[in-house]
């Protein structure tokens, strides 16, 4: 055997030990270069998970609070304005969003925050997301767009969907700074680039000169990279600024935005290449120390290599490693490494739960909220269907039950003031009608806080716990102590009914058997629902009191036309047999007392005009008046008024000054009424003018007018009459002599009849004795085309005798007419009511019959229906001849068995007419 020497022995040993712990080593830096390559690419595309969660999770966040603002009941009413009010303040508490706008699906803006309401000339900055919304109808994030006013935003649209239906269309646009904000939270070394990028590859944020880069593409290594067309990859690229970086990118699903990091290879390789330094160095020294140094460097090689086997198997369990100190720098940084990858990791995991705990919460908020909006929705909606009180109330009380209480309790204020139980109510019917007897057994005193008696009172709110003991104290009242043990009540709120300024009751909202309690949210619910409700039950009893007033109005106003009705049928009775008894005496002739028979002529026509005046301002106000329309003369319109106004003008002095155009004038209308406004202006001038003082009618045709002047040099009109000197029942002062007489209705009728036509009136005066001048103007009609040829004189017909049966309970009307019925020529036979009327049957067979409506016992419509049963008088003509003068008095006679409706005071040659025609049509019936 060959000997060695010690010192070949040492170095061989220096050697063995050396050599192959120089290749184990240059074999471990080689795995830990790889491993650390494989680190930093595994810590760059956590870090992109990382962060593309943070940004999905705040375009998440931005469309929770977009959808729960599509639900705003303002949307459904279309009032854009209350929807503006709404947007604002959401704007204003997230100060990264630029702006809400709120559009049709055609892309009509209806609403944009940030700008004031009523703009119509805006436009959507990024229309293509807006159309594929519009066909999808699901959420979405756009692109990147500059707005229209420079600033780069994201938009987040959401539809706005009712029935199925696509109503419109909510976008949010977003501040990129927004993303920048999420970037820098996760402390990304100063070094390493992080960008993110819309799904149309634009960059939307970057940890570097981000605003000089915002809005640009990714770099061209980095787009071939990221077109692989995976979710996430990783490798080598070249970021902007040259440099050669190490880049991982995580592609968001559902938006398509992307999250890529970069960290820079200067930092990846440097540990390489430290620990390739150290390799050589360890192995130059190794080489130096010799083969007692090998030894010992193999022992404090292996130590920390055993430390570092067990730091990346604790690192690989997700335990945090520990490792002790180490002298030799690669392991070291190794162990540094494993544990700033656990730090890394830690730290991502955490942000991970805390943007989870983030979406968690504002999904929550999202959802209370809607759920909010929907029970204030249906509560509006219910409310609103019933106009009584008790469905209001058990509309109410099925919003809150069981939705945000076992219990719901109401009381109401009564007319008198007093506290009323309303109602008691819980979705078990059995336990509704126990609550219902305690309530009406126990009342608590007005002096307990939180009792109905001292909410009314008080005006104020209460919450109570019962299982608090400073609540329990305060509501130690044996009655309301006994309700909460009999139905286990364990805290109630109480709010109370206000509306308008006035306080309705309270209403009560109390949890038992569930074992919930009342946070702030469902306080503030409970409020809004009482105040709705509050609204509600005031409508109702607004509605109740306004039909209570129609009702009243009604009956009054039945009353009214009843009893105009009456006193028109009480006035023209006694003036019938005065009216027919100075007919008599001027068919008699002789003039022994003309003069007295002219006053009571004067005197029964003034009785008759107040009365026609009564009964047509009857008409006018309920709408009954008519007139009929036809080419009318204005001259013989004037000329007419003259003729009914001769009484009153005749005892003038100074006759009235007419002043008409020669040639005809036309207007469309009714004579009969145009006639009747002409006489009451001259009726009115003649009470006010002296008989020796001047009134004059001009009329003349002025364009499309025709203008007719009354003017006078009378008593004239005080300034503050004039406004409303064609109101009802308006008159001037007179003296205690009333020589004027009138009850101040004809110039009322007058404005209206005048309105009827199309026309006005006005009254002018320069003052009280100064006289007045009514101007009236009526549209002109043209002429018509041919002038008309006159009718041929007609041949006065023979007066016709007949048997006539008259009944009218009034002895001077029946007398009178009769004596004027057989001064005639007629036979004549009077009765003084029905029965006596059926009776003179037997011995008198009448072709004409006379009959008053309002006779005793048996009446008028009675008495003409057995007239026409009666075969003895088959054919026999019949008119009523009454008081009750209304159009309904005469529809009804004219619709039943009377051949004619005269009213009574009627004149001779009325009388005649009607008699004569109807005796006639007899005897053709006869032939």
């Amino acid at each position: 055997m060959r000997s060695i020497g010690l010192r070949k022995r040492l170095f061989l040993l220096a050697a063995v030990g050396i050599l192959p712990l120089a290749f184990m080593s240059g074999i471990g830096l080689y795995a830990l270069a790889l491993q650390q390559r494989e680190q930093m690419e595994r810590a760059s595309l956590e870090l992109s998970r990382a962060l593309a969660s943070a940004v999905d999770a705040e375009l998440r966040g931005a469309s929770y609070v977009l959808e729960a603002l599509a639900t705003s009941t303002s949307l459904d009413s279309g009032d854009m304005q209350s929807f503006y009010r709404v947007a604002r303040p959401v704007v204003a508490t997230r100060p990264q969003w630029r702006a809400i706008i709120l559009a049709r699906p055609d892309g009509q803006v209806l609403a944009h925050t940030g700008y004031p309401p009523g703009r119509s000339d805006l436009a959507i900055a990024e229309p293509e997301s807006f159309d594929q919304l519009v066909q999808t109808k699901a959420p979405l994030v756009g692109p990147l767009r500059r707005g229209p006013r420079g600033e780069f935003g994201v938009p987040v649209r959401v539809p706005v969907v009712r029935e199925g239906q696509l109503r419109f269309v909510l976008t949010g646009v977003i501040n990129p700074e927004a993303f920048l904000e999420v970037v820098n939270r996760q402390r990304v070394p100063e070094d390493w680039v992080v960008s993110i990028f819309d799904s149309k590859s634009a960059r939307v944020a970057r940890s570097r000169a981000n605003a000089k880069n915002i809005g640009t593409p990714p770099a061209p290594s980095l787009q071939r990279l990221m077109a692989a067309g995976v979710d996430e990859g990783v490798g080598v690229t070249y970021a902007l600024e040259g440099d050669a970086v190490l880049s991982a990118y995580t592609r968001i699903k559902g938006s398509g935005w992307s999250v890529a990091v970069g960290i820079p290879m200067s930092s990846v390789e440097a540990g390489t290449w430290r620990s390739s330094l150290a390799y050589g160095g360890g192995v130059l020294l190794s080489a130096v120390l010799g083969a007692l140094a090998a030894l010992g460097i193999a022992r404090s090689v292996n130590r920390p290599i055993a430390e570092l086997r067990r730091a990346a198997q604790a690192l690989g369990r997700g335990e945090t490693p520990t490792m002790a100190p180490t002298d030799i720098h690669e392991i070291q940084e190794v162990a540094d490494t494993l544990g700033a990858s656990a730090e890394q990791r830690a730290r991502d995991e955490a942000e991970r739960e805390r943007l989870l705990a983030a979406e968690r919460a504002a999904r929550s908020g999202a959802e209370q909220a809607r759920r909010r909006l929907e029970m204030l929705a249906s509560a509006g909606a219910v409310l609103s269907r019933s106009l009584q009180p008790h469905a209001t109330l058990e509309a109410l009380a099925s919003i809150i039950v069981p939705g945000l209480a076992d219990w719901c309790r109401v009381d109401l204020v009564d007319a008198e003031g007093r506290l009323q139980r309303a109602l008691t109510h819980h979705s078990d019917p059995q336990k509704s009608r126990l609550g219902a007897e305690l309530v009406q057994r126990l009342h608590a005193s007005a002096n307990t806080p939180g009792s109905m008696a001292w909410t009314v009172a008080t005006g104020r709110s209460h919450l109570a716990h019962l299982d608090r003991p400073k609540d329990f104290d305060s509501a130690r009242d044996h009655d309301l102590l006994t309700f909460a043990k009999a139905i286990g009540m364990r805290s109630y709120f109480i709010v109370p009914l206000v509306a308008r300024g006035r306080t309705l009751g309270a209403m009560a909202a109390l949890q038992a058997e569930s074992d919930r309690g009342f946070g702030d949210d469902d306080c503030a619910l409970l409020v809004e629902l009482a105040q709705r409700a509050a609204l509600a039950l005031d409508n109702a009893r607004l509605y109740a009191d306004a039909q209570m007033a129609r009702s009243q109005a009604e009956r009054a106003n039945r009353a009214k036309d009843e009893f105009l009705a009456m006193l028109g049928h009480e006035l023209r009775n006694p003036l019938a047999p005065i009216v027919t008894a100075l007919h008599l005496m001027a068919r008699r002739g002789g003039g022994e007392a003309a003069m007295e028979r002219r006053i009571i002529e004067r005197q029964v026509a003034h009785l008759l005009r107040l009365v026609d005046d009564l009964l047509d301002v009857s008409r006018i106000a309920r709408g009954k008046i008519q007139i009929e329309r036809d080419r009318v003369d204005m001259k013989a319109v004037v000329e007419r008024a003259l003729e009914l106004t001769q009484p009153a003008l005749e005892r003038r002095e100074r006759p009235i000054e007419v002043d008409v155009p020669s040639e005809p004038v036309f207007v469309a209308g009714d004579a009969v009424r145009l006639a009747q406004v002409l006489s009451n202006l001259l009726n009115n001038a003649a009470k006010f003018t002296a008989p020796d003082e001047r009134i004059v009618l001009h009329m003349r045709r002025d364009g499309a007018d025709v203008e007719i002047v009354v003017e006078d040099n009378g008593s004239g009109i005080v300034p503050e009459l004039l406004p409303r000197i064609f109101d009802l029942f308006t008159q001037g002062e007179q003296g205690m002599d009333r020589h004027s007489g009138g009850l101040g209705l004809g110039l009322a009728i007058v404005r209206t009849l005048v309105q009827l036509h199309g026309g006005t009136v006005v009254a002018e005066s320069e003052g009280p004795g100064l006289g007045s001048r009514f101007t009236l103007r009526l549209p002109a009609v043209d002429p018509p085309p041919t002038a008309d040829a006159l009718p041929a004189p007609a041949t006065p017909r023979p007066r016709r005798s007949g048997r006539v049966l008259l009944v009218d309970d009034n002895a001077d009307a029946a007398d009178t007419l009769s004596e004027l019925l057989r001064d005639a020529g007629h036979q004549v036979c009077i009765a003084a009511d029905g029965a006596a009327a059926l009776a003179a049957l037997d011995s008198f067979v009448p072709e004409l019959a006379l009959l008053d409506i309002g006779l005793p016992g048996m009446d008028g419509y009675e008495l003409a229906s057995r007239l026409r049963a009666d075969p003895r008088v088959a054919g026999v003509r019949i008119v009523a001849l009454t008081g009750y003068g209304r159009e309904p008095d005469r529809a009804r006679a004219m619709a039943t068995n009377f051949d004619e409706h005269l009213v009574k005071p009627v004149t001779a040659e009325r009388l005649f007419d009607v008699t004569d025609r109807l005796l006639d049509d007899t005897a053709d019936t006869a032939a």
